[in-house]
């Protein structure tokens, strides 16, 4: 047996679906209700009912209110099929995409009515729609957020590499500034040393030489003494 809820144009769609099937409908409603005082209040034993087709154009809930009754439904009445039909609606509706969390998975969101009635015939067949079938209804907020999150990541590890890795540069300059200095001064402190001995070859020669020729040369010595006086 099935109850529905649902729109003129989708009410007949459900009809001719039956129809063919041989399935029974015990309730119809066509008119827009609140669905948590409906199952409340309604005299319909929804225990003898196999499928419960909701269109959630004639709920007059809100956003929360339609989760929740439709929730409540569902665990009072575990042995019913619940199908939803959501016509236009986006796969990343938060009515749709919370029902998928909550393992409803025969919703049908096509517009075309073709499709529609195409859909609601699985819907009703034997297994009915499973996860693989309404998995597009299943939140991508948190693997976006987790996208985001692992490139922000990687930019700012790349970014760390590359400051690393010029840091590293940097030092390597530095030392090797540092190296080339202290080899360039090693250079200069010996070309010093060369110099001062040089200057003391060339000096202990003028010497050796002027010493020489002032003991060998009688005329020099004699002017030497005479300029000092000694003579």
């Amino acid at each position: 047996m099935l109850s529905y809820i649902a729109s003129n144009s989708t009410a007949r769609l459900i009809k001719d679906i039956c129809k063919e099937q041989n399935i029974t409908i015990l309730n119809q409603e066509v008119e827009e209700i609140d669905f948590l005082k409906y199952i409340k209040q309604t005299k319909v034993n929804f225990n003898l009912i196999k499928y419960l087709i909701i269109d959630l154009s004639q709920l007059k809930n809100t956003e929360d209110e339609v989760i929740n009754s439709i929730k409540y439904f569902k665990e009072m009445y575990i042995n019913t099929r619940i199908i939803v039909i959501a016509k236009g609606y986006d796969n990343q509706n938060v009515i749709l995409t919370n029902l998928y969390e909550n393992n409803i998975y025969n919703i049908v969101n096509a517009i075309d009515e073709t499709q529609v009635k195409e859909e609601i015939r699985k819907c009703l067949s034997q297994e009915g729609l499973q996860e693989k079938d309404a998995r597009r209804f299943k939140k991508i907020e948190i693997e976006k957020v987790d996208k985001k999150l692992k490139y922000q990541d990687f930019l700012f590890k790349l970014k760390e590499k590359f400051k690393s890795r010029e840091k590293q540069n940097k030092n390597i300059e530095t030392q090797n500034q540092i190296n080339s200095s202290v080899y360039f001064f090693a250079i200069l402190m010996d070309a010093i040393k060369n110099l001062v001995r040089l200057v003391c070859y060339i000096s202990v020669f003028v010497l050796t030489s002027l010493g020489l020729t002032f003991l060998f040369n009688d005329e020099l010595r004699n002017m030497v003494f005479q300029i000092l006086g000694l003579k």
